[in-house]
């Protein structure tokens, strides 16, 4: 539900939305102590002061909950808010100034009972404050200039573990960071047909205390390094600093009124990094920032697309782009890692080089009763890092060999619209065992040759529907009109589709033949593998 509305006429104004799905209770009686659910709400207010000051001041309060059973359930959420404050210094130079506060936190829980539970979770918290400026030179040049201070806070694991009723904690030290930037940047028609836009960035990344600094010797690809020395450090003070210069430039090249060229290439530089080890899309992964030990991200891309429109007023639209990028400093974990509650989880990983490249193809209709798009993207995307895979390249975890949309509306007449949505993605890359060994009856699974990332989950692909009605006309004070309220039937996951969110391999309980191994299965974890109807109603008043 939405509501908006004035708080002071052509002064003030607000809006607050909430959402809640119930998948986890209407789907109680066929699926047996497991639910999955997501709730936020929106609030957003504005103030106008005079002609030239506006502030705004918006929060967001989300969760999404999953429990597989009685006794674990995962849970993960932000919390934001924004005030910002947009200022007209003359009819040529504007400034919007940001202050954001952002908590993302994820947990995992284990056991219902009071008395015997573990709960382990994890927060990133951030602080930004942002001034950016806009500077319009003349009709051709639009200059933007502002910078940004950020701080981390990295809340690695904390674990409360309740055994018949006595507790322990136990707790990695807080990681902070703060980065800084200033940047400039201009947007110029340098000719009819030639529009260019190019600046640069300037960013520096500070790793701050306070807690343990370790120290480890040096790497040998493959091979767990031991720490060399541990060093206590004082609150704020600053460990390592990074520095990187950032350029970017794009241009545009009008063939024609309805056809163009566009190129462009950019460096960037990021100074966190995330590690997973899990190819199930859960958010159970360790964020760290750079330290004395990993050192910065930084990419290379390059894009080159041609866009056109065809037909009676831009009837149709068609757009083909291509890319390629290259990265450094790329982190992926050693085999057998220990990251979640690891204190020398730096030792953990290794970095190496990355690369990803691919062609997107787009096709709109505009116009008709019957609108539209498809959109079809061939990628991909890959690493190497020495002491992983034998040193060869491997598919990341994000690696999508094809990714297809298909999205329609037709318009039955000016109330009733009919829309479907269709996606086919390449399934996931996905590290799975290929041999066995057997000690005591007990299967304990093996990969050969140290392959990362050999396997892939089943394709996901699904299609949903939805009709819309809009409501009826009428007329007031001689004029037609229509009533702003529309009721919504959507159909999601039309054809059923089980699409895994994880695969796992277990060992049967069924009893093998005389001289026969352990029987063990594969087995395919659908969360919303049924179709899943729903209707919504829309007004205004």
């Amino acid at each position: 539900m939405a509501l908006e509305g004035p708080i002071i006429k052509n002064k003030a104004s607000f809006i607050v939305a909430g959402r809640r799905s119930y998948g986890d209770i209407l789907a109680a009686p066929f699926i047996d102590n497991a639910s999955l659910y997501f709730y936020d709400l929106t609030g957003k207010v504005n103030y106008n002061i005079n002609r030239n000051n506006k502030i705004f001041l918006s929060g967001y309060l989300g969760r999404d909950v999953f429990a597989a059973d009685e006794n674990t359930s995962i849970g993960w959420g932000n919390q934001t808010a924004t005030l910002r404050w947009n200022h007209i210094f003359s009819n040529k130079l504007f400034l919007h100034t940001s202050l954001v506060y952002a908590n993302y936190d994820y947990e995992l829980g284990d056991g219902q009972n009071i008395n015997n539970r573990v709960n382990w979770e994890s927060h990133v918290r951030t602080y930004d404050f942002k001034p950016e400026f806009t500077y319009y030179i003349n009709p051709n040049n639009e200059l933007s200039f502002g910078g940004n201070a950020l701080l981390y806070r990295f809340d690695p694991a904390q674990l409360l573990d309740i055994s018949e009723g006595s507790s322990t904690n136990i707790g990695l030290d807080e990681r902070r960071g703060l980065e800084t930037s200033v940047y400039i940047s201009n947007k110029q028609d340098v000719a009819k047909k030639v529009s260019l836009e190019y600046g640069v960035r300037f960013s520096a990344f500070q790793y701050l205390g306070d807690g343990t600094v370790y120290e480890f010797e040096e790497v040998v690809p493959g091979i767990r390094p031991n720490v060399t020395s541990a060093e206590e450090t004082d609150l704020w003070e600053s460990i390592e600093t990074y520095t990187n210069v950032e350029p970017r430039f794009s241009m545009r090249y009008s063939l024609s009124e309805k056809s163009s060229i566009k190129a462009s290439y950019n460096r960037m530089a990021q100074y966190i990094h995330l590690v997973s080890n899990t190819a199930a899309s859960i958010p159970l992964d360790v964020w760290l920032p750079s330290t004395n030990n990993i050192e910065p991200q930084v990419g290379d891309q390059l894009a080159l697309g041609y866009f056109r429109n065809f037909g009676e007023d831009n009837a149709y639209e068609f757009s083909a782009e291509a890319y390629y990028k290259s990265t450094q400093n790329q982190l992926d974990y050693l085999d057998g890692a220990d990251l979640l509650i690891n204190a020398f989880v730096e030792g953990e990983v290794l970095s190496g080089e990355g690369r990803a490249y691919g062609l997107e193809l787009y096709a709109k209709k505009n116009t008709g009763r019957l609108t539209g798009w498809l959109s079809y993207t061939l990628s991909r995307s890959e690493l190497q890092v020495e002491g992983i895979n034998n040193g060869e390249w491997y598919p990341t975890l994000f690696d999508q060999t094809h990714n297809f949309k298909a999205v329609g509306f037709y318009d039955f007449n000016e109330r009733l619209t009919f829309s479907a949505n269709f996606t086919y993605v390449t399934g996931a890359p996905v590290t799975f065992p290929t041999s066995r060994y057997e000690v005591q009856g007990f299967t304990i699974p093996h990969t050969d040759n140290d392959e990362r990332n050999g396997f892939r989950i089943n394709d996901f692909h699904r299609l949903d529907l939805s009709l819309t009605l809009k409501g009826r006309k009428f007329k007031k004070n001689g004029r037609e009109r229509r009533n702003e309220d529309y009721w919504t039937l959507s159909l999601f996951n039309v054809y059923a589709r089980q699409n895994a969110f994880s695969i796992y391999f277990s060992q049967s309980d069924a009893e093998p033949a005389p001289g026969q191994g352990a029987i063990t299965e594969a087995n395919r974890f659908s969360v919303l593998g049924t179709i899943i109807p729903s209707v919504s109603y829309n007004f205004k008043f």
